[in-house]
């Protein structure tokens, strides 16, 4: 004997098992404020009895979600941003979402496509950086963006929600750090200024300089390094100056394997010939012999803070003005910065 094939439980069995209307039952669902306490356990008790499963694309096609969040970042080399990836995530699929995860390369042509394609996918929300919060077309793309846009470490578009770092206030603490040790010759290797991180960086360098009463060497600021090749070109040519510089901040995210591999091409010792301090925490830094000062912040907080407010505003429990959420930095002490002789006087 066959056993008799299961016969799937409707919404109307459940509005009726409940005596309430399928709409009711559809608010519930969509966890609506409006339905009365008793109405909704009601609801869910039917539901519970009926053994009634959620079919979550006719849920969505009804609600007009997909259930989709986009993350777009520059690229996935940088091993530190999987931690904010990974937070962000967990978050987002806690509250029944899927992310789906795409690179900019660093282009804003790039930038304006994926939001287009994004858009033609209805993903409900997208989290991004750009790579020039100036550039006329990422901004014309972002207004015209019909779902919620949270910007990752970017600043100036202040149409949309931002989460950022306070990379002035490390960059100021770090720079303060060498001077204090009497560096004077402090180079500083940073990504492109068109961003937030290395523009704020570079503030915070030249306001340890001005609260010090001293003056950065320009020639010793080198910008756009952007991939760990930049970092050991530039830490060469740094250090084949006439009067090299001292100490460096390797202030881009993730390029400190490069500025360490021209150090030991060149036979210079971290900590002993120079200085070095990492704009970005990292298990390198840690372990590096000796380990490296390095500047840090929650990665983790900062994926769970966007997730939560872009959450809040697809939802449309957020205000009608954009928000900026700061998260502070701190400077880890190592092994790998020491104190230099103060220049003689006149020299």
């Amino acid at each position: 004997m066959q056993d008799a094939p299961m016969v799937k439980v409707k919404l109307r069995d459940v509005a009726e098992a409940a005596g309430v209307a399928v709409g009711t039952v559809s608010r519930v669902l969509n966890r609506n404020p409006t339905v009365a306490d008793p109405i909704r356990r009601k609801v869910q008790d039917a539901i519970a009895a009926l053994g009634y499963e959620l079919d979550p694309v006719a849920q969505s096609m009804r609600g007009g979600r997909t259930r989709l969040v986009a993350c777009a970042i520059r690229d996935f080399d940088i091993p530190r941003f999987g931690i904010f990836i990974k937070e962000a995530e967990q978050v987002l699929r806690a509250h029944g979402y899927t992310l789906l995860l795409s690179s900019t390369t660093n282009r804003p042509e790039v930038e304006v496509e994926l939001l287009r394609a994004f858009e033609g996918r209805k993903v409900d929300g997208v989290m991004m950086t750009v790579s020039d919060e100036g550039d006329p077309d990422v901004i014309a793309a972002l207004a015209a963006a019909r779902m919620p846009v949270l910007l990752i470490d970017r600043d100036r578009i202040e149409s949309a929600d931002r989460v950022v770092v306070d990379h002035r206030t490390g960059a100021a603490l770090a720079v303060e750090h060498l001077l204090g040790l009497g560096h004077r010759r402090i180079a500083m290797l940073v990504g492109d200024t068109k961003a937030y991180p290395s523009r704020s960086r570079v503030q915070g360098y030249r306001d340890a300089f001005l609260a010090q009463g001293a003056a950065p060497m320009p020639h010793l600021l080198r910008d756009r390094v952007l991939t760990p090749e930049d970092a050991f070109r530039e830490t060469m040519a740094l250090m084949g100056l006439a009067g090299p510089p001292t100490a460096i901040f390797v202030a881009a995210m993730d390029m400190l394997g490069g500025c360490i591999r021209a150090l030991r091409t060149l036979h210079r010792e971290v900590g002993k010939d120079v200085s070095l301090v990492a704009g970005a925490d990292s298990e390198l830094a840690e372990l590096h012999a000796p380990p490296v000062t390095a500047i840090a912040w929650d990665l983790a907080e900062m994926g769970r803070h966007a997730a939560t407010m872009l959450l809040q505003r697809m939802a449309g429990e957020a205000a009608d003005a954009a928000r900026c959420l700061t998260l502070p930095t701190r400077l880890t002490i190592r092994q790998s910065c020491t104190a230099v002789a103060p220049p003689a006087a006149g020299g």
